[in-house]
């Protein structure tokens, strides 16, 4: 899928407004437990390899995983070893009736003599929400420790959220495209649409389509103001269940900008160089790049925008592109003959990147 427009990049300070969030969604993505008491007539050992301090428990539904974590009294002698067990479980006034056990051996301890695992979850266990958990440690093949208390739940909101990819700004009289970036939190969707009002700012919907569980998408917003003006823009996204939990207004500007194409060369950032291009006789751009670092799961330090960009005589232009599960998202703006602004944009399911740049012709 690709968008062409006309865009002027976005690079006045963006000011976050407090949100007035009419239904907060949330959505239970997990359970923790933190126990440092002592179980009735525990410990049933002196030696401190033998004691438990404190221990934890997480668990990750979204993730499948469990992460467990022990700190013991000392160091494990040479030659012993260890076994722990979680137990997470329902509380009833008789006890903690467990849903499953967890358990590790292990024969060596940090230098704060903890220990901690991160395991896949065991399918079919959290038929119930966990509210109670034990935490026990066996050693010489007997019970010597026991840690009890209360797992709770761990709450995100969900729903779909739009943000700008940048400062908002945009030129007085025409249609300014704007990169937005577009989040589904939580829970994926089939559809997400996008509105966006404020005094004397239009702007025209958007349908995203659908959008996985926690991906981040670019799109290109069209917004026109009529005159200048500093004004808010109310950015709301929809998704499946009508989620309004990120609704927010950002400010944006509406100014008086000169439109006028680049000169022809190479252009490199100013500062740390990251990010090139080059802008041919015929007004595009070609080879936009960067070596900034990316965002964690990108696998690489580099990407290039996938296509060329074509510069109308705005010198302004903004794109959107897919590559499978990738998406880029590209806006440059010629603010002097060989100064360019921009912003780069870059995501896949598990990460994304957003990088503003001011770059200069070098030849």
């Amino acid at each position: 899928m690709r968008t062409r427009g006309i865009c002027l990049s976005l690079l006045a300070a963006v000011m976050l407004l407090p949100a007035a969030h009419a239904q907060a969604e949330p959505v239970v993505v997990g359970y923790e437990g933190v126990v440092t008491r002592h179980a009735d007539g525990m410990p049933a050992a002196s030696e401190p390899w033998r004691i438990l301090v404190r221990g934890s428990l997480t668990v990750d539904t979204r993730a499948d995983t469990w992460k467990g974590a022990a700190t013991l009294g000392g160091p494990i002698p040479a030659g012993e070893s260890v076994l722990v067990s979680w137990i997470p479980g329902i509380q009833h006034p008789q006890g903690c009736e467990p849903l499953i056990q967890l358990a590790e051996t292990v024969s060596v301890v940090d230098a704060g003599n903890g220990i901690s695992f991160t395991r896949p979850l065991p399918k079919g266990f959290l038929s119930e929400q966990p509210t109670c958990l034990r935490v026990t440690l066996y050693a010489k093949s007997a019970s010597s420790d026991e840690l009890a208390g209360q797992m709770t739940a761990i709450s995100w909101l969900a729903g779909a959220q739009a943000r700008p990819a940048a400062p908002l700004r945009v030129a007085v009289g025409r249609t300014t495209p704007v990169l937005l970036l577009v989040t589904s939190h939580v829970r994926g969707t089939s559809n997400v649409a996008v509105t966006g009002s404020g005094p004397g700012v239009r702007m025209r919907d958007i349908a995203v389509g659908g959008v996985l569980a926690d991906q981040t998408v670019p799109v290109v917003a069209k917004i026109s103001a009529p005159g200048v003006a500093d004004s808010e823009l109310a950015l709301t996204a929809r998704d499946d269940l009508s989620s309004d939990s990120f609704d927010q207004p950002w400010e944006i500007r509406a100014r008086e900008i000169q439109a006028r194409r680049p000169l022809p060369g190479n252009y490199r950032s100013s500062g740390d160089g990251s990010v090139q291009f080059r802008v041919t006789d015929d007004h595009r751009v070609v080879r936009l790049r960067t070596s900034a670092a990316l965002c964690e799961g990108s696998r690489g330090t580099r990407v290039t925008y996938p296509v060329e960009l074509h510069l109308p005589r705005s010198g302004a232009t903004a794109e959107v592109t897919q590559l499978g599960s990738r998406w880029f998202g590209a806006q440059l703006l010629t603010r002097r003959p060989g100064r360019v602004q921009g912003a780069f944009v870059f995501t896949t399911p598990t990460c994304q990147m957003s990088l503003r740049f001011v770059a200069t012709r070098e030849s």
